[in-house]
């Protein structure tokens, strides 16, 4: 994941979706909406599903001219049936290459407080991966 407290981060999307981006999820619970709305296409959703400490700002003004919605999404809400689903799905297209784990840092089962150590620092972009 690149670091979006980059300062070209938004300049980036911007640039790549001149027109707007019909889908804005940002997981990393900073939810800075001064910053990622005005890169909303018409009727864009924004996806919310962390930083439950989070108190943002929210530019009412730029999301209803451009009929977006904000909508949250708590993983913790799904059905074991549904969890199941979408754990088939989203094997089947990491098996066929369709879809690519992103893997920040792999460590052995040896180094689990390192990989903790740098979770925590955050410097690490992607999962961390423990093996064996």
């Amino acid at each position: 994941m690149k670091d979006k407290h980059a300062p070209d981060y938004y300049m980036q999307v911007e640039r790549a979706a001149p027109r707007g981006v019909d889908v804005w999820w940002d997981a990393s619970g900073d939810d800075d909406f001064e910053k990622s709305v005005p890169l909303l296409a018409h009727g864009a959703r924004v996806i919310v599903m962390a930083g439950m400490q989070s108190s943002p700002r929210v530019p009412i003004n730029q999301l209803y001219t451009r009929d977006a919605s904000v909508l949250g999404f708590a993983i913790s809400n799904a059905s074991a049936a549904d969890l199941a689903e979408a754990a088939k799905v989203i094997n089947q297209m990491l098996a066929t290459g369709r879809l690519k784990g992103r893997v920040g840092a792999t460590f052995h089962l040896a180094e689990a407080a390192d990989a903790h150590r740098a979770l925590e620092a955050g410097g690490v972009y992607g999962r961390l991966l423990i093996v064996p």
